[in-house]
């Protein structure tokens, strides 16, 4: 088992997730001067109570896509597993996996939601070697820190949002005996679909926003009830055909109402018009 997962990493693979035997010892070195005892069974830090429950507040976005995510909501795998989705800062915020897994996480470890597996806390392992390192992580053996998780392996990628500035990462866990290479392509394409979620929510909120600046903004223009709607999806970008589609109108009726709209706020076009509407010209 030792021999191959040597040829693991040298492979394609150990270069995309791997971590070099020097990172190891850089990452060991720091969960030592962090205070961390390597022959400790439980992570020190858990987030409870109030500071639990506003951490998931700040971070209710992810917890939305998390919800949506149904691999994430029971256990999706064969072999014993835990699977965790982080904040930014490694506490989870949500675990699922086999009853026995859990449960032993939680009673030897102090592993469940809460629980910071940041390097000052839980020493070197896959979710803080991400953090340190910026990137997908694949840890297994003696180069976790903590013994009790050397029996373990680890893959660990982190979640972007549209802006690609990374909220939080999401880790599954298996038995050392569990294929390494297998894991990767389960979390990547379940961190795919979250990502999918997460860029499709902002966008939603976006869109929302600036839908309410626009309606805020045509309320001090002297604009009929009708005038103020077409006005509205037109500036979003709708063209006469979906206006008319969504209002139940004419295609030359909403061109007449743009054509009066233009000519109360004094526009010829709609770019002078998103102009006008806010407050540039």
């Amino acid at each position: 088992m030792k021999v191959f997962a040597e040829e693991i990493r040298t492979g394609d693979f150990a270069e995309k997730v791997g971590i070099s035997k020097s990172d190891i010892r850089k990452l060991h070195e720091k969960s030592h001067q962090n205070g961390v005892q390597r022959d400790s069974m439980r992570v020190r830090f858990r987030v409870q109570g109030k500071m639990l429950e506003r951490l998931i507040a700040k971070n209710q976005v992810l917890m939305d896509v998390i919800q949506k995510q149904g691999l994430l909501k029971k256990n999706s795998f064969y072999f014993p597993n835990l699977l965790m989705v982080t904040d930014s800062n490694g506490v989870i915020l949500h675990i699922s996996g086999d009853e026995r897994s859990i449960s032993n996480a939680v009673r030897m470890n102090n592993i469940g939601i809460g629980s910071a597996m940041s390097i000052t806390s839980a020493g070197t392992n896959a979710i803080s070697a991400a953090i340190e390192l910026q990137r997908p992580v694949w840890i297994s053996d003696e180069d976790h820190y903590l013994d009790t998780m050397q029996d373990w392996v680890t893959m660990c990628v982190p979640i972007h949002n549209s802006e690609n500035h990374c909220v939080g990462y999401l880790a599954l866990s298996a038995v050392r005996h569990v294929f390494a290479p297998f894991l990767y392509p389960c979390i990547e394409s379940i961190a795919l679909s979250m990502e999918y979620e997460l860029r499709k929510s902002e966008l939603q909120t976006k869109s929302w926003l600036v839908e309410e600046v626009l309606e805020e903004r045509l309320k001090s223009f002297k604009l009929t009830f009708r005038e103020k709607e077409i006005a509205m999806y037109w500036l979003l970008d709708y063209d006469y055909k979906q206006i008319g589609k969504v209002l139940g109108i004419s295609e030359n009726t909403v061109r007449v109402y743009v054509t009066k709209i233009n000519s109360k706020l004094k526009v010829n076009s709609k770019a002078s018009l998103i102009l006008r509407v806010l407050g540039a010209i």
